[in-house]
């Protein structure tokens, strides 16, 4: 039977915050071993505040930090924005006052968009091979500190299965959206990267949701509560159902269903009260066979890496941290990138000692950009 814990935390006060986080850990009886290397994987998905409850707050990675400390654990803190900017998540660690924690327990900040990648060919079902950071293949223990939001097209919902698709860097993300056929593909591929790096624990921040997410756009909506797992699906089945969803309207727990992560929805034992929330901006049609029309958030964010062949030496740095083998050395011996292999990871822009590679940006990534600005998000 699966377990999912929850706890009222009406607001984002520390010390109310530790306490609720520290007896989630107890009821789960996670077992964390001392000394251990452990990467929390937060929800991050751009250079936001706290203040508009589209990431994980920061007192949540604050509260999970304190209870690895006191097991002196080395503490790791990595994610890859969704949406480019200028600064990329290194800037976002700092928009989100995560940089802010990781000085105060002495953590480590993972920008996957800045780490080397690794080909995962074994038990896949959508791609033939992923490509994911290193550095989440040699954590002892992954927590996944996912956000409760709702999601616009067919996906409908964001929790804690979603979440792990930020462990694909850069514009991976949303090439991936775009290569898939359907929500339920997509949900397929998210089920992949959760069996791939194999999360201990998700925690969900449900202490502020967000209604109509997962961008800025959403309303915040106060629920006041902590929940946690170690199934992934449990924990985003009770969620939906908090919020006024059930499972089977939601591509992605059809799929963990029809996978094996979960065997059955009405017998997952829950730890303490489920707040009720009914959500406004919920998707009550069937769910579609197909892909729902991508948005501009999909098709115009990613960016093209591009050579300034003035100041490229030739030196294949690039060359050789570049996981696909996109980038090649032209005629006249500077780096050029074939798109066609490209999965925009965007590692070779931290590669590249000579700051030779800059990005390309549509005019639809520069507009949203400018909204962004116009609009303070």
């Amino acid at each position: 039977m699966q377990k999912v814990a929850v706890e009222s935390c009406t607001d984002y006060d520390i010390d109310t915050v530790k306490a609720a986080v520290n007896r989630l850990f107890t009821e789960l009886d996670t077992n964390i071993k001392r000394d251990s290397t452990v990467l929390i994987k937060p929800n991050i998905m751009a250079q936001n505040k706290p203040t508009q409850h589209t990431v994980t707050h920061y007192t949540v990675i604050d509260a999970i930090c304190a209870y690895l400390a006191d097991k002196s654990c080395r503490i790791q803190i990595g994610d890859s924005i969704a949406f480019f900017q200028k600064g990329l998540t290194r800037k976002a660690f700092t928009t989100t006052k995560l940089s802010d924690v990781a000085k105060k327990y002495n953590a480590r900040l993972v920008a996957f968009d800045e780490e080397p990648l690794t080909k995962i060919t074994a038990q896949l079902t959508v791609f033939k091979q992923l490509y994911i950071p290193r550095i989440l293949l040699e954590a002892d223990v992954i927590i996944n500190a996912c956000k409760l939001k709702t999601h616009g097209g067919g996906l409908r919902f964001s929790g804690a299965v979603k979440n792990v698709f930020g462990c694909l860097p850069g514009g991976y993300k949303q090439k991936a959206h775009i290569w898939v056929k359907s929500d339920f593909e997509l949900s397929d591929l998210f089920i992949d990267i959760m069996q791939t790096i194999k999360p201990a624990l998700h925690i969900m921040d449900a202490i502020v949701g967000l209604d109509g997410g997962p961008s800025a756009l959403g309303k915040p909506t106060p629920v006041g509560a902590l929940l946690a797992s170690r199934n992934p699906a449990a924990l985003d089945a009770v969620a939906c159902r908090m919020i006024g969803y059930k499972p089977e309207q939601i591509a992605i727990l059809v799929r963990a269903k029809e996978r094996g992560l979960i065997t059955d929805f009405a017998t997952i034992k829950i730890l303490g009260t489920v707040p009720r929330v009914q959500f406004r901006k919920l998707i009550k049609t069937p769910l579609p066979a197909h892909k729902t029309k991508d948005s501009m958030f999909v098709t115009d964010t990613f960016v093209y890496p591009v050579v300034k062949k003035s100041k490229c030496s030739g030196c294949r740095d690039c060359l050789d941290f570049c996981p696909t083998g996109a980038i090649q050395l032209d005629a006249g011996g500077k780096a050029s990138v074939n798109y066609e292999k490209c999965v925009f990871c965007y590692y070779c822009l931290a590669a590249c000692k000579e700051r030779a590679i800059s990005f390309k940006s549509s005019l639809g990534n520069k507009l949203i950009r400018l909204m962004r600005w116009m609009l303070g998000f």
